[in-house]
């Protein structure tokens, strides 16, 4: 059975009821079709990546391309996406990972996650990050070690402006940026994701890593660890800014979180499934955890009302006040 859950709908199964540096220009007319490749010279670009490294050549987990320092995707993440698997099939020294590598990215994920990663694992992870030039968009392509962490080869490409397809937005709009801004510290004193390391750290990615971009009809995947035990709520918030809670809910989770555990979600034993469609743009994935309980639980799969921001911090009190809390979040994008 289908369940709407704003820009996801929510699957139930089983239930009655509901290094190098190079530049390259890329070549291709504007508004080609995914099938045909745009950017006829990248998979030389790719492989003069690895011109230094020591291994002839490499197994490649696609990555996520966020707008510049943002972390946020837009369309034209996933059409660069697209246009590089294209490129890697055609390389003679990059072979593309079939699996979603990409929350790799995180050391504490990547560690929690080992034997996922670790079996027939990528050699490495291929991502970046990407501006609006007068020519063009400059890629900022990077390739990692996934084994060290350590940075392999890093190369800028210009996509020409020509090359882009019509409709294919580049900058994250306004509203998305302001909505990331006010959803990424919500409650006081709480370590963020990302921010210097504390003694509470709390680690959020989707199955694409950070930034990802969906089409219609894929399912969506989370990550979660925490370095210590805590209680854990898990929020989404949907392209028009309604927010609601997604975890723990009445088709499982226990609202707690091991030290060290890998949680992911939905998991292997639940019921349901999330896949991503209608409304498309932005959404937002919001975790909050709190050594001591929190003090409400709202409904899940509720529109909580008024703004997102407002909506969750009013369900993030908790009972001792002193009590450590840390938080993350993910952004992600959902196309046709």
């Amino acid at each position: 059975m289908k369940r709407s859950v704003l820009g996801i709908v929510l699957l139930i199964v089983g239930f009655g009821v509901l290094g190098a540096q190079t530049t390259a220009a890329g070549q291709g007319g504007a508004g080609a079709p995914i099938s045909s490749a745009v950017l006829a010279d990248m998979p030389q670009v790719l492989d003069r990546m690895l011109e230094n490294h020591y291994m002839p050549s490499v197994q490649v987990g696609m990555g996520s391309f966020t707008y510049s320092d943002t972390q946020i995707p837009t369309p034209f993440s996933r059409w660069f996406e697209d246009e590089l698997r294209l490129a890697l099939a055609r390389t003679a020294k990059m072979k593309l990972f079939d699996k979603q590598v990409a929350a790799a990215m995180d050391p504490a994920i990547r560690a929690q996650y080992a034997e996922f990663f670790g079996k027939d694992r990528a050699d490495s992870i291929l991502y970046g990050k990407y501006t609006l030039e007068s020519a063009g968009v400059l890629v900022t392509m990077s390739l990692t070690d996934l084994a060290t962490g350590g940075l392999i080869a890093e190369s800028r490409y210009l996509v020409p402006a020509g090359a882009v397809p019509v409709g294919v937005s580049v900058k994250p709009t306004l509203a998305t940026l302001q909505t990331a801004a006010a959803l990424s510290m919500l409650v006081p004193g709480a370590q963020s994701q990302g921010a210097p390391a504390s003694d509470f750290l709390l680690s959020l990615a989707t199955d694409r890593g950070i930034g990802a971009v969906y089409r219609d009809g894929e399912k969506l995947v989370l990550y979660v660890t925490s370095n210590k035990d805590a209680y854990l709520k898990l929020y989404h918030i949907d392209v028009n800014g309604v927010a609601q809670l997604i975890w723990p809910n009445r088709f499982g989770g226990s609202g707690k979180i091991r030290a060290g555990e890998a949680l992911t979600f939905p998991g292997k034993g639940d019921k349901f499934q999330f896949a991503l469609g209608r409304p498309y743009g932005t959404e937002y994935i919001k975790a909050v955890a709190s050594t001591t309980p929190f003090a409400t639980m709202e409904a899940d799969f509720s529109d909580l009302g008024g703004s997102a921001p407002a909506a969750i911090t009013r369900g993030l009190s908790v009972i001792s006040t002193d009590a450590p809390r840390a938080e993350a979040l993910a952004v992600y994008e959902i196309l046709p």
